[in-house]
């Protein structure tokens, strides 16, 4: 009588082939997950400078006939609110016309622009925005980056009109 050889399991061969083509799969899947990532927090930015520039110009409605320098208003006197309010870093010298949020920090400048710093606890990132009030437009909201990956996502996010090249990019939303 012949015994039949009943083969029960895997060959190693089989198992590392299982194993590789998992790991592949995996490594894309990261990566899109990690992009995925920051394109949720680039819309986390936009929204909070949209809302800080919306904020910015019912201020300069209402403060009409003063100038700028009254009417630059610090972030306490602005209608908003965000649910991650905390103190800016140490770079930022005007606390009063900044906050942070989880990822970003809103700056009311000088020139009556807002800029949305993408932040990593206390350092920059690889890219920032401008928004300028309504009622002082002189230009669309920027995008701008710190490295090519941030020009990469700012193109990558609807910000076509762009200047520069490499990891110094300026890019503008088409009206």
């Amino acid at each position: 009588m012949h015994s039949k050889c009943i083969r029960k399991g895997f060959t190693l061969t089989e198992l590392m082939a299982v194993v590789i083509i998992v790991s592949i799969l995996a490594g894309i899947a990261i990566g899109s997950y990690k992009k995925a990532v920051e394109r949720s927090h680039f819309a986390e930015g936009l929204s909070a400078g949209a809302a800080v520039a919306e904020a910015v110009s019912r201020f300069d409605y209402e403060n009409e006939g003063t100038s700028f320098e009254t009417r630059r208003p610090k972030i306490s006197q602005l209608d908003i609110g965000f649910e991650n309010d905390r103190k800016c870093t140490q770079w930022t010298s005007d606390a009063d016309y900044c906050f942070k949020t989880r990822y970003f920090e809103v700056i009311v400048l000088n020139s009556n622009r807002i800029q949305v710093n993408r932040v990593q606890g206390n350092s920059l990132k690889d890219y920032y925005f401008y928004f300028y009030p309504e009622s002082r437009s002189r230009t669309a909201e920027q995008c701008c980056s710190r490295s090519q990956l941030g020009a990469d996502l700012c193109k990558n996010m609807g910000y076509t009109s762009c200047s520069g090249s490499g990891s110094s990019v300026q890019c503008s939303k088409p009206l």
